[in-house]
């Protein structure tokens, strides 16, 4: 039998990440200061048949005794037929330095892969009986199969007053996620981030923050701009691209804190790329809640403000 390789970008694309940093860098865990639980329903080019959807949620919070952090993440997506899951630890060692943190963080996740037989297409199949599926091709199959494999990766992060940021790698060893005839390859993602906090006017606070992603063959980049008032409500505006060929979307953003302990955010792109002619664009919708007091013993990190945890 002959075997298909397949390899893709497979992280899930988020508008809203900055609100979540322990998605893409372990270094991050514990840094919001006390029990932080973040989640997050995602629906990509609306309307656009197959299109991506996806949610995740997160959980994460320091361990002072150790200068550690640890965190918990749970992540589902559907593109088409194909279904991908994820279930992960994060683990993180702090060091304070002053008014700052530097963070060394490792994670290992189980990355799962089902794909829907039923729902694919060829053009040479017969789909005319919709309780009888003949692809007409000897790589297909009509069930659902599942695969799984355990990833690795690792992060460094930054924390003080006035910035933050960092680096980080996933699935450092590149495992393959095999399905009959077919093999998935999943590449490592690299990952670098950074964000400034600039006081405007009155109670205002600028936020304008850089990531970039890479897989090694493919680039993308997004740059934002966040302005939030007294800490609570914010709006902001981002670009996903940096040339003709990476251009994708204009992000447009408001969050606000509905209580003490819990927030929420809301995050449209608006295509830009050729795509926008077949979508409705994206919708993003996260509710975080911080616990927003000290667990356990030990020493805090003398630092007195954090962009997403000032009392």
């Amino acid at each position: 039998m002959a075997y298909l390789s397949v390899s893709a970008q497979q992280p899930a694309q988020y508008s809203l990440y900055f609100l979540d940093p322990v998605q893409f860098n372990p270094a991050y865990a514990g840094l919001d200061n006390s029990l932080s639980v973040t989640g997050t329903i995602r629906s990509q080019w609306t309307n656009l048949p197959g299109a991506p959807s996806g949610q995740r949620i997160s959980a994460h919070l320091p361990i002072y005794r150790i200068s550690s952090g640890f965190g918990i993440e749970a992540e589902t997506e559907e593109i088409g037929a194909r279904r991908f899951s994820r279930f992960g630890l994060s683990y993180n060692y702090q060091i304070v330095t002053g008014q700052s943190v530097w963070s060394f963080g490792i994670s290992a996740r189980v990355r799962q892969l089902s794909l829907d037989g039923s729902l694919l297409r060829t053009p040479e199949g017969n789909y005319q009986n919709s309780d009888i599926i003949i692809h007409n091709d000897d790589l297909l199959f009509n069930s659902t199969f599942n695969s799984s494999q355990y990833t690795f990766g690792a992060g460094l992060y930054y924390q003080s007053e006035k910035f933050e940021g960092g680096v980080a790698a996933q699935n450092l060893n590149a495992p393959a996620l095999e399905l009959e005839a077919l093999t998935w390859s999943v590449r490592p993602m690299y990952t670098a981030y950074g964000r400034l906090r600039i006081e405007a006017f009155n109670d205002w606070v600028l936020y304008p923050s850089l990531m970039a992603r890479s897989d090694g063959l493919q680039t993308q980049a997004e740059i934002s701009a966040i302005m939030q008032k007294n800490d609570n409500i914010f709006v902001g505006l981002s670009f996903r691209g940096y040339d003709e060929v990476s251009s994708d979307a204009i992000i447009i953003s408001a969050g606000l804190n509905v209580s003490p302990k819990v927030s929420i955010a809301y995050a449209h792109d608006i295509s830009v790329s050729n795509l926008r002619s077949v979508h409705d664009g994206s919708h993003e919708l996260v509710v975080k809640y911080n616990l927003r007091q000290r667990i356990g013993a030990g020493s805090p990190p003398p630092i007195i403000y954090y962009p997403r945890t000032k009392e």
